[in-house]
């Protein structure tokens, strides 16, 4: 008996971002850095003189401010009480909270629903591939992992899966990872609020801990990851973030061997191999499947066109599991990149795409 295991960055299911689609570009990153810019303020219990005047900045962008803001406009505010933003007859704009108790509210990204053929196809991959266990990455919420499992993969392919997880991380885009799985998930840890020695929390998600009961008695652990991305620049600090991610994924896989042998860091880790932080990951004997022979050397990448500067998607094993692994593969059908491999037939259009990224899959003796 093998068990097949993959991680999958399935972009989102059903709804998405709109900053983040690839027809927003640079328009897109600055919204997103202006999302969270706009909560940080926001969240203040105080307003300075500097805060106010950046709010009344961004509003002449977004036009929070306007009772017929833009339909298009990628960030927008939900008020609940209280007021931040006064309009007066003359269109003049002014801040009216002095702080954070004077009002309730938040900035949201506006979301722009995933097409159909996309939502078909990812789940697709997933039905083609059959892992007994996937985890799943930029996924919106537990709810709705549950009702693409049900939904597509079950009604369209036959291919639900008995038990799915998803824990609320730390990312307010609706962009989170979770599992899902043929064998009970047998216990869970969130590490949301790990945090560095300034305070600032390590995880951009979170690394759940998925305790998982295999059939023959024994426990995999599966700690799901999306690491700080580069989107808008590979930044020093973005490097740094990324590297003290890896070092406390590292600490919580070793900490997990004192319960079982069997543990597995997955994963989009949006970096490449040669990068410092993986000589975190890589220590205590973990290491990825790419060392294995059956793995593809042609394209080893699993986003993209699958050149080896894209490779960002992992599966890291520990030592014990490293022995009973048997087989590997890339799956790249549902990605649209026709001059370098034939994708499905349901894939016509880079719209159509699962993903950009590529599933990773392993096979292990049980």
């Amino acid at each position: 008996m093998t068990i097949r295991i993959a991680s999958f960055n399935m972009e989102n299911l059903f709804t998405r971002p709109l900053a983040l689609s690839d027809e927003a570009e640079a328009a897109g990153r600055q919204a997103v850095e202006d999302h969270a810019e706009l909560n940080a303020i926001v969240e203040k219990d105080s307003y300075s003189g500097h805060d106010k005047r950046r709010l009344l900045e961004l509003d002449e962008v977004y036009r929070f401010s306007s009772l017929n803001a833009p339909s298009n406009t990628y960030v927008v505010l939900n008020r609940v009480r209280g007021q931040l933003y006064s309009r007066s007859k003359t269109g003049a704009v002014t801040i009216v909270a002095a702080g954070r108790a004077d009002w309730t509210g938040w900035f949201d990204l506006r979301m722009g629903e995933v097409t159909w053929a996309a939502t078909y196809n990812t789940a697709r991959v997933i039905a083609g591939v059959n892992p007994d266990i996937l985890v799943c990455v930029e996924v919106e919420s537990r709810p709705t992992l549950g009702r693409f499992n049900s939904q597509v993969l079950k009604a369209q392919f036959n291919h639900g899966y008995p038990h799915h997880m998803v824990i609320d991380g730390n990312d307010e885009r609706g962009i989170d990872v979770g599992i899902l799985s043929r064998y009970p998930i047998s216990g869970m840890a969130s590490h949301v609020d790990d945090a560095r020695p300034d305070g600032s929390r390590i995880f951009s998600r979170d690394c759940p801990e998925y305790w998982i009961a295999l059939p023959d008695g024994g426990e995999l652990l599966v700690l799901p990851n999306h690491f700080k991305s580069k989107r808008g620049g590979d930044t020093p600090a973005m490097q740094e973030k990324r590297r003290a991610q890896a070092e406390r994924a590292h600490a919580i896989a070793v900490a997990g061997l004192e319960r079982t042998p069997h543990v597995l860091i997955a994963g989009d880790l949006n970096d490449t191999p040669a990068q410092p932080l993986f000589n975190s990951l890589w220590q205590d004997g973990f290491t990825d499947i790419q060392d294995h022979p059956s793995y593809p050397t042609d394209r080893p990448g699993t986003y993209g066109t699958g050149t080896a500067a894209n490779k960002i998607d992992y599966l890291i094993m520990s030592p014990a599991l490293r022995q009973r692994l048997t087989n590997t593969g890339i799956e790249r059908q549902g990605s649209y990149h026709p001059k370098l491999w034939q994708p499905y037939d349901t894939v016509t259009k880079a719209s159509d795409e699962a993903s950009d990224h590529h599933l990773v899959w392993a096979e292990f003796d049980a």
